[in-house]
Parts: structure tokens; C-alpha cells; sequence
């Protein structure tokens, strides 16, 4: 299998000032300090689509002073054509090179590559995104001539059968007993995750286990009266209708028959003169009525067809959202829920099941739910003054502008890979 690569070994941007300006201007003492930042080498599977960890990686390199000096990506897939993240961390001006490594028997060939890729750069970190890549990067160790220091980034939940994933269920268990024996950092994007790990387990204390939330960009994702009017023209809604609404893909962890079966029962926990005026606003892959999952749903359902909005994959999310007057996030399983944050920073009120960190993210009791109690709660903000509803929307806009920012994740992830004396208080 050939190495490719856009760039050299950490090679820097044409423009060295591009990604400084998305931070500060130096001070006449930092240009030393950066210099003694360790080289990171980023581990990842593929990086040809937009997945929420490729992402987070994204973001976090976009915001980080000189990281073409200092970082690197290493692919084990080839990069497919088009719009991607390994097209964006590229326009960066950071290194990004590919394995084209296919399937598990090209896995296994390319072992030897996979070292020698390694070899070349001579990280000080090695970061491996997810779990096959942290397997690889913690086996291969011992094999390194830098013998880099292991990150471990871990962005989901465990709850995984043998019977339907032994090839993730063997790896989560290597990696359980190998924290014990190995030296590495773990990072996840929850604290529930921390906790469902410890529970099949991995050693989870402070020193070993780092929680960094996902960042929302809170310039996109950001209230929009242009495009509220924009979707709900194009969906036919009008001032007097209330679009109910949810994002993501369709598959069984996101709840969607949850969300079904409460937005049904909102017929009967309202005034028929407002449960009239409901609408169900979905988009995500496979969210349309030519699935065979989703046309049952609204076969079954007493309401008329018009009420359902199904938009399959969408580019304009942002838009999406604020087109909605309630957000609900009906999902059985979630580690750290992107979308609820995003819902959030475009002012919305919202409902989300206590999954993940749900919980920790609204920070409102009231406006967590059980799979039963999910129409109830709806129905208890539905019910509010829109003044009331439009408050609590504000407020959840607040609170990610506190927590959950780019500039916040930044700093937590250089805490991991650059050493405490190279990371001064940057004003």
C-alpha cells in the first residue's frame, strides 16, 4: 500500500499568520513557547466525510495557534473526492496523508506501512480517534522508534452485543484491559461515557481520563429570522402553526418511534384547537417516507399527512433549526448530543431523554424525559406563553455560549498534548 500526503512532515501554512488569527497575536515571548510545543500525530480511520469525530478534530486544529508546525493527520482509508474534513484540514495547511488501506486483509498487509508512516513523522503524541485506531496505535507502540505518548479519543458509549458487533465488542474489551497496563490519556466528549467504560473495565480515574465536551460554533448556529421565514415558507408553515422538530439519522438509537408515539399523544394532551396547529419537522439519512421504518410509523399514526415534514439529509441544518419552535431529542442512546447543543444555540426550548449527558447539557430537570414520560413534557412546554417558551430558548443559548465554545474545547485539548510547561495562560 503507498503513503500519500498533501504536505511534509509538519509542514507549516503558506500563510503563517492564517490560523494565529483566529486566537490572538503573539507575544514577544510565545514564539519560543510554540516552539517547544510536542508534535502530534492524529490517527483516524477515514476522513472523507463529516462524522462528528473528524469533526471535532476539525474544529479543534481550525483554532489552534501555528497547527500546521505542530500537528499532523495520518488516514488509514483514502480520501474520496469531494467536500470532506481531510479537504478541510488540508486548506488548514496541515499535513494530511493516507494509507489507502481497504478492508481488513488490506489492513493487515499494511501493518508494516502503518509503522514506517508512523516512523517518519516521529511524533512526541500519538492521537488515535476512535477505537480501532487507538487498538492499532497502542499495539504498534512497541514498534515505534519515538515511542510517542498514546491519546486515546473515545466518542461513544459501550453498549454494544458480541452477537452484532464482535469485531467492536473485542476491541473495547482489548482497549479495557490495556488501559490498565499501558500509559496513556483517554479523552471522551461525556461524562456518561466515562462511566459506561468504567463499567466494562477501563480504568477511568482523573489522571488517566480527560472529559472535553463537543464545541458548538455559535456564529452558526445562531438565531436567524431570514432563515425561519426561508424553511417554513418552503415547508408550507404558516405564523399560526408550531413545528415540532428533531435531527438525525434513522437508525434505532435516535428513538424516532418515541417520537412518533408522543407526538401522537400530543393529540390528546392538548386542546384540539392547538394539537391542530402541531407539526413534525425531521431531517437526517434515511428520514423519509420511502423508509420502510418511517412509513409505518405514519401509516399507523391517526394524524394527517401534512402534519409530517420529513427532509432526509440536509446541508442546512442551522436553518433547519430555526425553523423549529421546539426541539426534542427522543434518543435511547447518546454520549455527548451535538444537536441538542446546536438546537440550544439557535435559542430554541427544548426536550431531550435522559441518555448520555443530555441532562448535563440542559441542565434543566424539567425538560428531561423517560420514553413515557416524553408527551407529558412536551405537552408542559407547548403550553407555556410563547414569551415564556421564547426565555427559556434565550437562556439555552446562554448556556452554551458558557460551556460549550470552540475557544473552551481548545484549551482542554492542548491541556492534553502539549506539556504543562509549554501551555502558559494565553490572554
Amino acid at each position: 500500500m503507498g503513503l500519500t500526503g498533501a504536505k511534509s512532515r509538519f509542514t507549516a501554512s503558506q500563510d503563517p499568520t492564517h490560523s494565529l488569527k483566529l486566537h490572538h497575536t503573539l507575544s514577544p515571548a510565545e514564539p519560543e513557547l510554540l516552539m517547544n510545543k510536542s508534535k502530534v500525530l492524529h490517527l483516524v480511520i477515514d476522513l472523507s466525510d463529516f462524522g462528528g469525530a473528524e469533526m471535532t478534530l476539525l474544529r479543534y486544529l481550525s483554532q489552534t495557534e501555528a497547527a500546521a508546525d505542530h500537528h499532523a493527520v495520518l488516514t488509514l482509508k483514502p480520501i474520496k473526492p469531494g467536500p470532506s474534513v481531510g479537504d478541510e484540514i488540508s486548506k488548514l495547511g496541515i499535513a494530511v496523508h493516507s494509507l489507502n488501506i481497504s478492508g481488513l486483509k488490506g489492513m493487515i498487509v499494511a501493518l508494516p506501512n502503518l509503522v514506517r508512516a508512523i516512523d517518519v513523522q516521529r511524533p512526541d503524541v500519538l492521537s488515535a480517534w476512535l477505537y480501532y485506531p487507538s487498538l492499532l496505535a497502542t499495539v504498534l507502540r512497541p514498534f515505534l522508534a519515538s515511542k510517542p505518548r498514546l491519546v486515546w479519543h473515545i466518542r461513544s458509549l459501550p453498549f454494544v452485543a458480541f452477537n452484532d458487533k464482535p469485531a467492536r465488542w473485542l476491541a473495547q474489551r482489548a482497549l479495557a484491559f490495556l488501559s490498565h497496563i499501558q500509559r496513556v490519556q483517554i479523552v471522551s466528549n461525556s461524562e456518561a461515557s466515562r462511566q459506561a467504560h468504567a463499567s466494562i473495565g477501563f480504568r477511568t480515574t482523573p489522571a488517566l481520563w480527560a472529559v472535553i465536551p463537543n464545541a458548538v460554533d455559535t456564529v452558526l448556529y445562531a438565531p436567524d429570522q431570514e432563515a425561519r421565514n426561508k424553511i417554513r415558507t418552503a415547508l408550507a408553515l404558516t405564523d399560526t402553526m408550531i413545528a415540532i422538530g428533531a435531527v438525525g439519522r434513522n437508525v434505532p438509537e435516535k428513538g424516532y418511534p418515541d417520537l412518533f408515539a408522543a407526538f401522537e399523544a400530543l393529540r390528546d394532551d392538548l386542546p384540539a384547537a392547538f394539537s391542530e396547529r402541531l407539526h413534525l419537522v425531521i431531517a437526517g439519512r434515511n428520514v423519509t417516507v420511502d423508509d420502510r421504518a418511517i412509513k409505518a410509523l405514519i401509516e399507523r399514526s391517526r394524524l394527517p399527512k401534512d402534519r409530517f415534514h420529513l427532509l432526509g439529509p440536509r446541508n442546512d441544518i442551522p436553518d433547519i433549526l430555526n425553523a423549529l419552535d421546539l426541539f426534542v431529542m427522543p434518543s435511547r442512546s447518546e454520549s455527548f448530543p451535538n444537536v441538542l447543543a446546536e438546537a440550544m444555540a439557535v435559542g430554541l426550548p427544548a426536550i431531550a431523554k435522559d441518555v448520555g449527558d443530555c441532562r448535563v447539557v440542559l441542565n434543566q430537570d424539567r425538560f428531561i424525559a423517560t420514553s413515557d414520560t416524553l408527551a407529558t413534557r412536551m405537552a408542559m412546554l407547548l403550553s407555556l406563553p410563547s414569551n415564556d417558551r421564547e426565555a427559556i430558548g434565550l437562556e439555552n443559548r446562554k448556556r452554551v455560549e458558557e460551556h460549550y465554545t470552540k475557544e473552551k474545547m481548545t484549551l482542554a485539548f492542548d491541556a492534553v498534548f502539549q506539556p504543562a510547561a509549554a501551555m502558559p495562560n494565553l490572554k
